[in-house]
This record gives structure tokens, C-alpha cells and sequence, in this order.
């Protein structure tokens, strides 16, 4: 199957030219790197991880872009796991897709079909259902990106439908990122993890600062069960938990104990923004222990 594009037009532009300029507008941003990307075919390839924004581009675009920019410095993955969440929480509660490509007015990206059922096989949680991702926007605003940096990647493309958090939510997710960190351990194959997530919603700039800081702390820890604790003890609105403490399980496995914020804003930064009912949004990476 290919997956048409959801939001091209309404997320990021509809063209294919139109949508190149506002990804190079994207890195140029001075809430951006301030700098186009430079992929290198013989980088360290130390990176195991990115947590990224999912918003409009002219919002949460700056931040996607430093993400990207690591990226291209580190050398572009083989495959790209993206773990996002299922915004309408239709169909599975953990989604996968893993034949068939997702499109963009950039052209097709391919699924990972091997690397897909080898998730399946073993984490019995996640399913494929294709109609979890067909209107899900949180994977598919990665793709431009990915496709500019790294344009020979193929993808894993899971959605987290359900956001709860109890003992048998904790122990599915730690399950699942073993999972994952089986794949990545894999000297074979170069993968990386990528959770799309945003952060505080609908809150004044300074209450979104404060409250994003407690996600970002556990982040930095690469510390999952923590991440849960906050942002379910605390009320934070934050989209994307759950694949984001799949991913961090997945790398305390490898043994990387440190994230890296690469960048962090609200909406009411961008110029023109509300600063009286923001989200947040912020890039963080993590490497491979020297």
C-alpha cells in the first residue's frame, strides 16, 4: 500500500518546490540551527535517538530542524523507527505499518518491511492496523525532513493510541523497548529511534517553560518511567509520552544514560505567536556511550 499524504498543504506546503523552501527557511530560522544541513557519507553514526516536534512548520519547524541537522552530521541510518502518538486513537492501540511506503510532494519513503516484522514477531502489542495512521499526522510531518537529510532511509511507522499509565502500561512499554533495542543493537544494520512528540499545550509561555522543564529533565536522564511519573503526576499535556518513554527504555537498554536538548521554544516565540496559549517544542538527541 502507499500511504497518501494526510496534511501536506495544511502542516507543511503542498508542492514539492514550495515545500523544499520552507524546510531551507526551516534551518536558516534564527530559532533554528541558522545553518542548511551538511550530510556526511562517513560520519561517527554514534546517534541511536532524536525526540522531535510534529506541529505546523511555521510553528514547531525550527526545532525539527536541529534534530535533522544532527542527523545529517552523525550520517544517514539505514531505517529511521518512528514511534508517535495516534492523535484520534482510532484502531490499535499500538499501530504499525510494514509494508508499503508513506508519500509527500517530496515522492515516496519506503517501509522497512524486515526490520517492521521483526518488531511484530516479538512484541505482540503493537499490530499492524492502516487505519490508525491514515489521517495521523505526527509521523508523516518527519518525512520532508528525513527525506531531505537522509533521502535513501526507509521507515518503521508505529502510533501509540492509548495514553495510560499503570503497572501494566510500564511494563508493555519496557517490553516493547527491548524490542527495539534489539534492532538497534544490531551491528548489521544502522537504525535510529525517532519519537515525535509535543510538549506543554494551551498554557501561557512562562507556565509552559516551567512545566516542559520537568520533561526535559527526565529526557536528559534518558529515564522512562520517570518521564510517565511527571507527566501523569503533574497534568502535562504532552502528546507524544508514550512513544517517547518507549524510545527512552530502548536506550537505557544500549546503555545511554544522557539526552542532549538541542533546542526548546514554545509557540509564542515564533514571531506573531499568542504567548497567552502555547505549545511547546523542543529537539534532543542521544549518542551511543564512547
Amino acid at each position: 500500500m502507499i500511504r497518501p499524504p494526510a496534511v501536506a498543504g495544511m502542516f507543511y506546503a503542498g508542492s514539492a518546490a514550495e515545500l523544499r523552501e520552507e524546510i531551507r527557511e526551516c534551518f536558516l530560522s534564527p530559532l533554528g540551527p541558522g545553518r542548511l544541513p551538511e550530510s556526511v557519507s562517513n560520519g561517527k553514526r554514534s546517534l541511536r535517538g532524536l525526540m522531535c516536534p510534529h506541529a505546523g512548520y511555521r510553528y514547531s519547524g525550527a526545532a525539527a530542524a536541529h534534530a535533522y541537522a544532527r542527523l545529517a552530521e552523525d550520517g544517514a541510518p539505514e531505517t529511521v523507527i518512528l514511534l508517535g502518538p495516534n492523535h484520534r486513537a482510532i484502531g490499535a492501540p499500538i499501530a504499525i505499518l510494514s509494508r508499503g511506503s508513506f508519500k509527500t510532494p517530496l515522492g515516496e519513503v519506503p517501509i522497512d518491511a524486515t526490520a517492521a516484522e521483526a518488531i511484530k514477531a516479538q512484541a505482540p502489542m503493537v499490530r499492524d492496523d492502516e487505519n490508525a495512521h491514515a489521517p495521523e499526522h505526527s509521523l508523516e510531518v518527519q518525512l520532508p525532513f528525513l527525506q531531505t537529510v537522509a533521502p535513501q532511509a526507509r521507515i518503521v511507522p508505529i502510533v501509540f493510541g492509548r495514553v495510560y499509565y499503570d503497572r501494566e502500561t510500564l511494563e508493555e512499554l519496557k517490553a516493547l523497548g527491548a524490542v527495539l533495542a534489539e534492532l538497534l543493537g544490531d551491528p548489521a544494520h544502522h537504525r535510529l529511534l525517532l519519537a515525535s512528540t509535543d510538549l506543554m499545550h494551551y498554557v501561557p509561555r512562562d507556565e509552559a517553560y516551567r512545566m516542559d522543564e520537568y520533561v526535559l529533565q527526565a529526557v536528559r536522564a534518558v529515564d522512562g518511567e520517570r518521564l510517565l511519573e511527571e507527566v501523569f503526576r503533574r497534568d502535562i499535556s504532552m502528546c507524544g509520552v508514550m512513544s517517547t518513554a518507549a524510545m527512552l527504555f530502548a536506550l537505557r537498554q544500549l546503555g545511554i544514560t544522557q539526552g542532549e536538548v538541542l533546542c526548546h521554544y514554545t509557540s509564542g516565540d515564533v514571531p506573531g505567536g499568542d504567548t497567552r496559549h502555547v505549545v511547546g517544542y523542543a529537539a534532543c538527541a542521544f549518542h551511543a556511550p564512547a
